[in-house]
């Protein structure tokens, strides 16, 4: 089955959020390699999580069951995503390529140099994603149901 094909059996959404992973995923793990490589604690968990993603990716994208061993690939990705905690400013621990924080955040300034931060909450990015992966695995059943009884 060409790129094509599987895209028109797919969806154009299920086929985004595909896409969406393997860019954030590789944003991820390009951005984070430097600080990884000096041992930081947060581009580690970065890292490790854009390669789940790429796994995820590859798994939604092989095909296998119609992409579904791939989708609750992409929603285990996504669920780590929503937690946010961070020591120093743009530290979240698993922050992919981009996030969008909700949370309370603390630093503390003394002479222009930011000398202690804290950020605990939720990416709304991460969440975004959880929904956006149930709404194409809800439509994924429905077409797969759809396709059997039509076959039977």
């Amino acid at each position: 089955m060409n790129m094509g094909e599987r895209i028109s059996s797919m969806g154009r959404s299920a086929s985004l959020l595909g896409i969406w992973v393997i860019i954030s995923s590789g944003g991820a793990i390009l951005t984070n390699a430097g600080n990884m490589a000096t041992g930081e604690a947060y581009a580690i968990s970065r890292v490790i999580i854009g390669i789940l993603g790429l796994v995820a990716a590859a798994a939604f994208w092989n095909g296998r069951n119609h992409g579904l061993d791939g989708l609750h690939a992409i929603m285990i990705w996504g669920v780590l995503q929503i937690p946010v905690y961070a020591q120093i400013v743009d530290g979240n621990f698993t922050k992919q390529l981009i996030d969008f924080p909700l949370g309370a955040e603390s630093s503390t300034t003394i002479n222009g140099i930011v000398t202690d931060y804290s950020l605990i909450g939720i990416n709304l990015i991460g969440i975004a994603v959880v929904i956006w992966t149930q709404s194409c695995r809800n439509r994924l059943d429905l077409w797969r149901r759809q396709a059997e009884s039509a076959a039977a």
